[in-house]
């Protein structure tokens, strides 16, 4: 890659969270349920006017996005690129995901992919062989971030006592070193279950679940004015989902959705704020037709 180039995708991925809280971004959860009970989920969050930027690539970057785009990651894998495409002042952080390898490795079944070609859109999958197995597998991220932010507290707690027994002074203004792990920074695609009895399917949001990553009680002064300011831009983000089931929908408990012309498929938009003040807004229940 030439050099303007690469410095245009550090800072991409530098301030991707930043950017992602703008006017023009969206969340989309695309779901598709087969006659078996099987899920297709994914959730997109576009981000189109960085698309408009990587539009400008020569021949040779644009292979290296198509490579990229064309890929699923494991969460391990997926930080580890990001850091790799970040700025040298992000370097180093992925070595303390690499001492949870163990750990993340339950959770090789998620999957996320980052497009980078007409768009820029980061997609996070899971694929599921029935709702059992899917509401499984949620569980299983949910833990699995709980108990790497525990382990990682223990860590930083034993360091800092072994710091203190060895009479380490400590330097001025030195900052203190902080657990970078969520409960689980996947709660929005995890923090609920589905049920399908081959005619009657529903989506039942567990609120705390839910809203762990927002309500957290340990965080820092500094933090809780950082998710406020982030929650006041949630309003301006547009939170779509899309359902898709194998049969026509006969009802739906949800007033003011919008269906396909086959009428397999209904769509909901809310703003993402409206959704993290009150999550039972994407509770529902399908009943389809014989």
């Amino acid at each position: 890659m030439n050099l303007n180039y690469l410095q245009m995708i550090k800072r991409i991925f530098t301030f991707l969270i930043l950017i992602l809280f703008t006017n023009s971004c969206s969340v989309t959860e695309e779901v598709l349920i087969s006659e078996t009970g099987a899920i297709d989920y994914v959730e997109i969050i576009d981000i189109p006017q960085m698309g408009a930027l990587l539009n400008k690539a020569d021949l040779d970057e644009k292979i290296q996005i198509n490579q990229i785009s064309n890929a699923e990651y494991s969460y391990l894998d997926f930080m580890q690129l990001l850091e790799e495409m970040g700025s040298k002042k992000n370097k180093g952080k992925f070595e303390k995901y690499k001492l949870y390898k163990t750990e993340l490795s339950k959770i090789d079944f998620f999957k996320f992919r980052l497009d980078m070609r007409d768009k820029f859109t980061v997609e996070i999958i899971n694929r599921s062989k029935s709702v059992d197995e899917f509401n499984a597998q949620s569980k299983l991220v949910d833990n699995t971030f709980k108990e790497i932010k525990l382990r990682e507290d223990e860590r930083i707690e034993a360091n800092k006592n072994t710091a203190l027994t060895k009479r380490k002074k400590k330097k001025k203004n030195a900052v203190e070193e902080k657990n970078p792990f969520s409960d689980n920074p996947f709660s929005m695609s995890t923090g609920f279950d589905y049920s399908f009895d081959g005619k009657n399917f529903t989506k039942k949001i567990d609120v705390e679940r839910y809203l762990n990553n927002f309500h957290s009680d340990d965080s820092s002064e500094e933090e809780e004015g950082e998710k406020l300011m982030l929650l006041g831009m949630m309003k301006k983000i547009k939170y779509k989902y899309k359902y898709t089931f194998p049969r026509k929908i006969k009802s739906l408990s949800l007033k003011d959705a919008m269906f396909t012309a086959d009428g397999k498929s209904f769509i909901m938009e809310y703003s993402l704020s409206d959704i993290i003040d009150n999550p039972e807004l994407a509770n529902f229940e399908v009943e389809l037709e014989d």
